[in-house]
């Protein structure tokens, strides 16, 4: 019977070893859609290039609680109504509960602001929805043409004064509006499209 023990035990480690390769690998994620909020402040006036924000996953159910990170690859405030401000940036990272990091890329489909309100930042703008095949320069100049038209159509108040686009350029999102500024507070939620890096 004893010559029976080293063969199980070594049995035994191989499976274990196998059992925690396995759950070092990271999990398929392929366009799947996420909705999560921010847990940091983020802004065109307030934010820079390279600054890095955080959001926290609230779906799908399989991910809830992770963390997601994102970093400004643009933002310029114009500070005036009449001037253009403009804010980009990109998802890099989910990092999962177990503390498992998985490189990203995510598209925007939607937004909410911290109030509740959607396609709204929290300065009042409209927020159009993100269009992955545009070119940044396109995404810009219908932000631009948006903000034109809800400033006639609503007599320059409130979300009508300015209007924005979203656009996925090498999975960059791309928000312009004609304000000054563009911001989200904690608790603003992206509606994403995930899939690994």
């Amino acid at each position: 019977m004893r010559k029976f023990i080293p063969i199980i035990t070594i049995l035994t480690v191989l499976a274990a070893f196998t059992a925690g390769f396995a759950q070092s690998q990271p999990p398929k994620i392929n366009n799947e859609a996420f909705v999560a909020k921010i847990l940091t402040p983020l802004s065109a006036s307030a934010n820079k290039k390279g600054d890095k924000f955080t959001l926290q996953v609230l779906e799908p159910q399989a991910y809830a609680g992770a963390i997601i990170e994102a970093e400004v690859a643009k933002a310029k405030a114009s500070g005036k109504i009449s001037g253009k401000s403009e804010l980009l940036f990109s998802f890099t990272s989910l990092t999962l509960k177990d503390g498992t990091m998985v490189p990203i890329v995510a598209t925007l489909k939607a937004v909410t602001n911290s109030k509740g309100v959607a396609e709204v930042d929290d300065e009042g703008h409209a927020i159009g929805k993100s269009a992955t095949k545009k070119k940044l320069f396109s995404a810009l100049a219908l932000g631009a043409a948006g903000a034109a038209i809800g400033g006639a159509v609503g007599g320059g108040s409130g979300a009508a004064q300015g209007a924005a686009i979203g656009a996925a350029v090498g999975m960059t999102i791309a928000f312009s509006t004609k304000g000054p500024d563009i911001k989200f507070e904690p608790g603003s939620q992206f509606q994403l499209l995930v899939s690994n890096k």
